[in-house]
């Protein structure tokens, strides 16, 4: 039954498409799927950065595992740290109750972190902290949690650009992008 619902979730993000670039996008998932790096996917928007995410995630040792996605940019500023790390009860006035973050969510799983140069610069360094050693702190809390997640990052702006302008995290940067995907443009997939 395992297998079959595997088989069932993994062509509904079967991709599509015989142009050379769609045949070089589709080897690289394959190499890319069963290494357990972080990968970041870069592209303009509507060139499928999401369907090559779920395509490394349900084609890699992690597929029957939480494959959690995050809208980094849909994420109130206010809010970020909370969503990604979780709060313990009492953390600020209307933490009635402990909440699990998305990290704690995609535990053995894959966090898919889009439109990441959205990120406030702020929380870039407990970002990469996470990404450094594999543990959380939950806002409130007191102790640090172990996570294996794999990161996989998505972006439409040109991150090395943004860099140099101040307004992206080098090191960040670096951490995120072991594994870079940079998908064509519709225009070039003909």
């Amino acid at each position: 039954e395992k297998k079959l619902l595997l088989e069932t979730v993994q062509s509904k993000y079967r991709m599509i498409g015989n142009s050379p670039p769609m045949l070089k996008i589709r080897q690289l998932i394959d190499k890319m799927a069963p290494v357990d790096s972080p990968v970041l996917i870069m592209g303009e928007s509507g060139t499928g950065k999401e369907l090559v995410a779920r395509a490394l995630h349900f084609k890699s040792n992690r597929a029957a595992r939480p494959f959690v996605p995050v809208n980094a940019s849909a994420i109130s500023e206010g809010l970020t740290e909370t969503e990604l790390f979780g709060h313990e009860k009492g953390a600020f006035t209307d933490a009635k109750t402990s909440k699990e973050g998305y990290f704690e969510q995609a535990h053995t799983g894959t966090l898919f972190l889009d439109e990441i140069s959205e990120m406030n610069l702020n929380l870039q360094p407990k970002l990469l902290r996470a990404l450094e050693t594999n543990e959380i702190q939950r806002v409130g809390g007191t102790k640090t949690k172990k996570i294996d997640a794999r990161i996989i990052a998505a972006t439409n702006l040109d991150l090395p650009d943004a860099v140099k302008r101040g307004e992206f995290r080098k090191d960040l940067f670096f951490r995120l992008e072991v594994l870079t995907v940079k998908l064509p443009p519709l225009r070039e997939r003909k």
